[in-house]
């Protein structure tokens, strides 16, 4: 199964566009030049300042030092040179590594964080260690200092293999596509798209912030897939599952083609805090209790990096000792398995370094299976992590029990994402996606004596200050159920109608969008389960358009009102809004904004 012919670009003037993958160890660029009137290709980035393997490693370090003011010393493939560790420990350089993990979603209540368990994308255990970010550095500014260094990268490998005048005639308005895991929102793209504009890759316009665009890795790599033309077995109307083991994430993600070649999602996209930096993060700990209380204590960070940058990549087998060279060759310690300056780790203990996190894609892919809504029967493992062989085997074990084929494609794994999320710009085949959760709004309702619930609520009942009327708050208005299948261009609307003495007070209107996350099917008022409803964002919107009408009030007094619909289209890769109105008879549409709080 592969992508259908290409189209021409139909844009009336030649364009960049630049996919930005930001891993949690390594991270990529890939591009196309978009030409009117011909085919796009895609092409990835294989050339960094200070690489050492020049022509074909499409991958970077996410890792930054900085200096004691602040300023990025050594970044990406700088901290890879000869000697970057001395330097850094001479001069009081911060190493900041899987800072991308700072970005991710931090439900605070307790029940939330229930919630985000149940959806597999749960913040780390307090066990994990996370390295902090450098002093004064928000996360919002460690990105920003990163796309600065991936933009001047995409720089002078463009120029260098197209020509510095191309560069100069398209940099002024190159459109970005930006890669998240699949649990991350529209907090996270609000916040990596400021790392944008602090940046400066986009102006603080709404047309600058248009030229950015979202994807998740997963939805990235199914495109990577289809248009490397991987093929899946199994009949017409199965399902492949799309597993993008990441440094930080593992992402999965499930699709079945349709008749018209384009794809829908057919179970909700999970996300697991489980990938290959939490391996690193075991063998860290390992160290450190091995070395606990003894004079090699302080060289736990050397181990740990020669582990993460070999032995983890290099491990097969669990029935052959592996060795760490981290001391001089006259330090020995039998007793600690150090000889000639070399730690000796068992096969056995490297092992259980993966387990957790092969345990983990095992049961995902399980119950990926088990909830989709057609029958998956190819399962493509992708991304850096992928690439180890003994997570592919272990994987491969216990997932073929369940009657699926599972594929690591041969080449190019560490350009999935970012190559992937280039297609999904120029190809989109995905037509539609699956809710992650009830989304709907707190709203104020009429108090009708004939409703059982509302006579439960009597004692609720409360007068509106404007019409006189007696009403009930905490209604839950559900817009959009879980688990509901969205194609792109579907439309969802709320009816509005809002009151005030004041015509001015009525020029504008902010409205929360909430998530459910209980279990109820049908949750109708807050106030039965008020911990499972949580504030997603708000929808603010110019109303001074919408004709107003006069009315009076039960004790006699004017005041005015407006009816318009708020427009929510959650088929997207990223939360649009809009409002509707009618003048004269006829429907009008205004923006609307979506704004996320922290």
């Amino acid at each position: 199964m592969a992508l259908p012919a290409r189209r021409k670009y139909v844009g009336d003037a030649r364009r960049l566009l630049l996919a930005f993958d930001i891993g949690t160890t390594f991270s990529g660029i890939s591009y196309s030049i978009l030409d009117p009137g011909s085919v796009p290709e895609i092409r990835p980035v294989t050339r960094f300042p200070c690489q050492q393997h020049v022509g074909g490693d499409s991958k970077v370090p996410t890792v930054i030092y900085y200096d004691s003011n602040g300023d990025v010393r050594a970044i990406g493939a700088e901290t890879l040179k000869e000697g970057i560790a001395e330097d850094a420990e001479e001069n009081g350089w911060t190493q900041t590594r899987w800072f991308k993990l700072h970005l991710r979603p931090k439900p605070r209540p307790a029940s939330i964080f229930s919630m985000f368990q149940r959806l597999n994308f749960a913040p780390e255990s307090e066990s994990d260690s996370i390295p902090p970010l450098p002093p004064g550095k928000t996360v919002v500014q460690v990105f920003a200092d990163y796309m600065v260094y991936l933009f001047e990268c995409a720089k002078e490998y463009i120029t260098e293999t197209h020509g510095a005048r191309l560069w100069t005639s398209l940099e002024g308005d190159i459109m970005y596509v930006l890669t998240h895991p699949n649990g991350w929102g529209g907090p996270q793209q609000e916040r990596m798209r400021q790392a944008a504009i602090t940046a400066r890759l986009i102006p603080d316009t709404d047309s600058g912030r248009a030229r950015v665009t979202f994807v998740t890795e997963g939805e990235a790599s199914l495109h990577f897939c289809l248009s490397n033309g991987l093929e899946i077995e199994g009949s017409d109307g199965d399902g492949v599952l799309i597993v993008d083991a990441g440094g930080g994430t593992i992402d999965l993600t499930a699709y079945r083609k349709l008749p018209d070649h384009s794809f829908e999602e057919i179970a909700v996209p999970r996300c697991h805090f489980q990938g290959a930096a939490y391996v690193t993060m075991r063998a860290e700990q390992f160290f450190k209790n091995l070395l606990s209380d003894t004079r090699f204590a302080q060289d736990v960070d050397t181990l740990t990096t020669r582990f993460d940058r070999n032995t983890k990549h290099v491990f097969r087998r669990d029935d052959e000792p592996h060795h760490i060279q981290f001391a001089s060759h006259r330090e020995r310690d039998v007793a600690l398995s150090i000889r000639g300056g070399r730690l000796t780790l068992m096969g056995t203990d490297v092992a259980t370094f993966f387990e957790p996190s092969i345990a983990c894609i095992v049961q995902a892919v399980t119950d990926q299976i088990s909830a989709a809504h057609a029958p998956i029967k190819t399962v493509f493992l992708v991304g850096g992590f992928s690439a180890s062989h003994w997570l592919c085997e272990n994987v491969r074990k216990g997932i073929e029990p369940l009657g699926v084929v599972v594929s690591r494609p041969d080449t190019h794994v560490n350009k999935a994402v970012s190559n992937g999320a280039v297609s999904f710009y120029l190809d989109g085949v995905v037509s539609s996606r699956m809710s992650r959760l009830t989304y709907g709004l707190k709203c104020r309702t009429t108090y009708d004596s004939t409703d059982p619930e509302h006579c439960r609520r009597g004692h609720l009942v409360q007068v509106h200050p404007v019409s006189g009327k007696p009403m009930l708050e905490n209604s839950f208005s559900i817009i959009l159920p879980k688990n509901t299948r969205v194609k792109k261009t579907t439309e969802f609307r709320e009816s509005f109608g809002t009151s005030a003495f004041d015509r001015a007070s009525l020029n504008d209107h902010a409205t929360t969008v909430r998530c459910y996350t209980g279990q109820a099917e049908n949750p109708c008022w807050i106030d039965e389960e008020p911990d499972m409803f949580s504030a997603v964002c708000i929808v603010k919107a110019d109303t001074s358009s919408v004709k107003a009408s006069v009315n009076k009030s039960t004790t006699g007094v004017t005041y005015y009102r407006i009816r318009f619909d708020v427009i929510l289209l959650f088929g997207l890769t990223e939360l649009k809004a809009q409002i509707a109105y009618l003048e004269d008879g006829v429907e009008k549409r205004g923006p609307a904004t979506v704004v996320y709080e922290e």
